[in-house]
């Protein structure tokens, strides 16, 4: 049995692993064709789990990392998930409500897959891959930028659209602010163990290149978005990392990093070419004109319609052409609209905030701020303790970078929708699994250890 539990365990860490480093090289995941065999590799990987749960009545439930940290964030996602579960059943659009509800059950089965039955060796050995894989994958969007001028994304042609005034990379994936949001969950990985207090000299020499690429390729993406969401990120960096520091050394290390920021943003200011000439250019004093501001206003009108329980998920689009004309025509009157919208289709509100309230209600919207912000309590609080006390570990960095991934996907998930790229979805969701599992490993050892103890002649097959 415990052999048996072993080849699940190696099992369900491959398929889970095979997800997440090789759907971003996959366009992200994004067409069906490519999502559905990744979500089955989940599926799969997800019944090796379910098979060492099995294995864990005869062998004992200490080979689970069932912690207090694991316990309350399983228990705060599955009101959501219930919810989302029976608002897709209930869905007029099978598929696109099915689409949507994966979209949140399976980046809560790689975190939990992650926080409870992945070994902490192989963990250790993920977060290196993400690593390596997120150096390889800026690595591409910089040279495809640089030599070839986004022409391609991999092998397929690109959209010369992105490409019309100046060149902006979009490495794997097909747009350029996606792969910025790519390039920021790289970021969160770079800044964190750079910064980390206890960070070996070797951590940090390997995560320079990471740090260049990730910047790199956001500046070339010429994201406005992810140009505003990579100060905060930096600044929040600075602000966190430091807090493990003595209280005179902190402050100075945090006026120090605003002021490299300021600095920094300062020369791209001065020097930034098309990405400033993309800032000037948007209509920040008519933001009413702006397609992103309408296709918002359009998700909100339909959020009105159904207030309490949404529209459905998947709707969004399939209602676009209901809810995209402003609401100040007449047609009896035979007054057009002030923006009637009808020369674009919005299959996605450029917001996921505001599709995820439109499409699942203010009640799915609650919950779902209950779950991200019971994870994010857990997160914060064991590092804020940890760094106050002074007990972080060398080991310890992958909180701050989760921290920094779901900020950054917070934040610049009010105008864009990463969150629908399913790729990036599951990374955020590894980052995230990675940090929650090493708040579990040092969680209350004592009593741990005091429960394992009494566990060990009935998992060695004595009398319990």
């Amino acid at each position: 049995m415990m052999q048996l539990d072993a080849i699940l365990e190696k099992t369900l860490f491959g398929l889970m692993g095979l997800v997440v480093l090789v759907a971003p090289w996959l366009f992200g995941a994004w067409e069906m064709w490519f999502f559905w065999p990744f979500a089955v590799c989940l599926f799969l990987a997800t019944g090796c789990f379910a098979g060492r749960l099995i294995l864990s009545a005869r062998l004992g439930v200490r080979r689970l990392a069932f912690s207090r940290t694991s316990r309350i964030a399983i228990l705060a996602a599955l009101p959501f998930l219930v919810y989302a579960l029976i608002r897709a059943i209930q869905s007029d659009v099978r598929m696109d409500a099915e689409r949507s509800f994966l979209l949140h059950l399976t980046p809560f089965l790689i975190g939990v897959m992650i926080v409870t039955g992945v070994q902490e060796g192989h963990r250790r050995f993920l977060i290196l891959a993400l690593t390596v894989n997120f150096l390889l994958l800026g690595l591409y969007g910089v040279a495809n930028d640089l030599l070839a001028g986004n022409t391609h994304v991999l092998w397929a042609p690109g959209y010369p659209g992105y490409q019309s005034d100046y060149p902006r990379a979009t490495g794997s994936y097909f747009c350029p602010d996606h792969f910025a949001g790519l390039m920021e969950l790289g970021l969160a990985v770079a800044c964190a163990a750079l910064l980390h207090r206890t960070a070996s000299r070797r951590l940090r020499l390997m995560m320079l290149p990471l740090l260049g690429l990730t910047l790199g390729g956001i500046f070339l993406s010429k994201s406005r978005g992810a140009g505003l969401v990579t100060g905060m990120m930096l600044a929040l960096a600075f602000w966190w990392a430091a807090a493990a520091w003595p209280p005179r050394t902190r402050w100075r290390a945090r006026g120090t990093g605003l002021v490299l920021l300021a600095l920094g943003i300062t020369l791209v200011a001065a020097f930034g070419g098309h990405y400033v000439k993309r800032f000037k250019e948007y209509p920040w004093t008519r933001l009413e004109y702006s397609d992103r501001y309408q296709m918002s206003a359009a998700a909100l009108r339909g959020w009105l319609s159904a207030p309490v329980f949404g529209i459905g998920p998947g709707m969004h689009q399939n209602l676009w052409p209901h809810f995209a004309p402003s609401p100040d025509g007449d047609r009896e009157r035979g007054i057009w609209p002030r923006f009637p919208n009808n020369r674009y289709h919005s299959f996605e509100a450029h917001d996921d905030w505001v599709q995820l309230l439109e499409e699942y209600g203010a009640v799915g919207l609650s919950l779902f701020l209950l779950a991200m912000g019971t994870v994010a309590g857990l997160l914060y609080g064991s590092w804020r303790r940890r760094a106050h006390a002074g007990t972080l570990t060398d080991q310890d960095w992958p909180i701050l970078a989760a921290l920094l991934a779901a900020a950054a996907m917070a934040g610049h998930s009010f105008g864009d929708f990463n969150l629908q790229i399913p790729a990036t979805t599951w990374l955020l969701a590894a980052l995230v699994g990675l940090g929650l599992a090493r708040v579990a490993d040092t969680e209350e050892p004592s009593a741990i250890r005091r429960r394992r103890s009494l566990r060990v002649p009935h998992e060695s097959g004595g009398t319990p």
